[in-house]
């Protein structure tokens, strides 16, 4: 399958007034600020097509791992770990915004999975939840947060099929936000153990 065909739609994750959005689909770009309107869009969108959705923010922490490194900056974080700052933040936050749009997307698409593996994703089967990871001075201005999700929109349909060969981050034990969130919502998850699964990456 193209990846014009997919309805790739990111939240970039803050507060409901720096919230920012971002949707490609079939050679298009839309983008805005409500989440709300963000939720009906990509529902409109999904009900007929595959899809991929993604957010900025850490969508899993880090588990088991010795006392003095349970807040260390997971594998390719490169200096900006969850735990500290704006990170800890847009954790946080992460988690009532995904919650939202999760619960709001529930009613029409209950009969659609969502998943978070990413190894062997079929766009024809499941919905594939991605985290979006833009930082530093690949932000866009004060204020352009939609352009921080269509950047993140844009790189994963650069990085897709390939999706492996993209991903920014790793690691093996994990407790899976994104995995709870949608547990929450009561929509059906594909992956065996939602609250274990790690999620592809996207950063640029």
């Amino acid at each position: 399958m193209e990846i014009r065909d997919i309805v790739v739609g990111v939240v970039d994750v803050g507060a409901p007034k720096n919230i920012g959005w971002a949707i490609k689909f079939r050679g298009k770009d839309e983008t805005g600020q409500n989440l709300d309107d963000f939720i009906g869009r990509y529902r409109e969108l999904i009900t007929h097509h595959p899809g991929a959705l993604g957010f900025e923010s850490p969508l899993f922490i880090p588990v088991n791992r010795q006392l003095s490194k349970i807040t260390s900056q997971r594998i390719g974080e490169a200096g900006r770990p969850w735990s500290a700052g704006a990170g800890a933040t847009v954790t946080t936050i992460g988690l009532a915004v995904m919650s939202h749009v999760f619960e709001g997307l529930r009613e029409d698409l209950a009969g659609t999975p969502f998943s978070l593996d990413w190894h062997d994703w079929s766009p024809k089967n499941s919905i594939l939840v991605f985290e979006a990871f833009v930082t530093g001075a690949a932000h866009a201005g004060v204020g352009d947060h939609h352009l921080d999700a269509l950047k993140a929109a844009d790189m994963f349909s650069s990085a897709y099929p390939d999706l492996s060969a993209a991903n920014a981050v790793e690691e093996t034990r994990v407790l899976s936000l994104a995995g709870a969130c949608l547990l929450r919502a009561g929509v059906t998850v594909v992956d065996q153990d939602a609250l274990s699964a790690s999620v592809l990456v996207i950063k640029p």
